[in-house]
C-alpha cells in the first residue's frame, strides 16, 4: 500500500516542479520584456525632453536678445525682428544707422547660448 501512494505523489511533485519551472521561464521573460519597454520608453522620453529644451533655449535666447535690444538706446527694437533656431539668431527689419546695425548684431552675439547671428537689416535713409 505504500508504494501505491509513493509513485502518485512522485509523480505529482516531478509535475509541479516542471509548472513551477515554467512559470518561473515565463516571469523572466515577462520581466524581460517590461525592462526592456521601459528603457525604450525613457530613451523616447529623453528624446522628446531634448527636443523641448531646445525649443526653449531658442525661446529663451530670442527674448534675451529683444530685452538687451530694448534696453539700449542706439537701437530701436521695434524696427527689428529676432528669430532664432537651433541657437543661430536672425536679424531682419530696418535701423537708422550702420552703428545701430553694427550695436544690434553685437548685442545679439553677446546673449548666452548664441552661435552666430545673421543679419538682414536695412540702413534706414534719412
Amino acid at each position: 500500500m505504500n508504494r501505491s501512494i509513493t509513485f502518485p505523489v512522485v509523480a505529482l511533485t516531478i509535475w509541479l516542479s516542471v509548472g513551477c519551472a515554467s512559470a518561473r521561464r515565463t516571469g523572466s521573460a515577462a520581466k524581460d520584456a517590461t525592462v526592456a519597454t521601459g528603457r525604450e520608453v525613457g530613451d523616447k522620453t529623453e528624446d522628446v525632453a531634448e527636443k523641448v529644451a531646445e525649443k526653449t533655449t531658442d525661446a529663451t535666447i530670442t527674448a534675451a536678445v529683444k530685452m538687451k535690444f530694448a534696453a539700449d538706446k542706439t537701437v530701436d527694437a521695434s524696427k527689428i525682428d529676432v528669430d532664432t533656431k537651433d541657437n543661430l539668431v536672425t536679424l531682419t527689419g530696418t535701423v537708422s544707422s550702420k552703428a545701430a546695425a553694427d550695436k544690434a548684431v553685437a548685442l545679439a552675439k553677446a546673449v548666452e547660448g548664441v552661435k552666430g547671428v545673421t543679419p538682414h537689416l536695412t540702413v534706414k535713409s534719412q
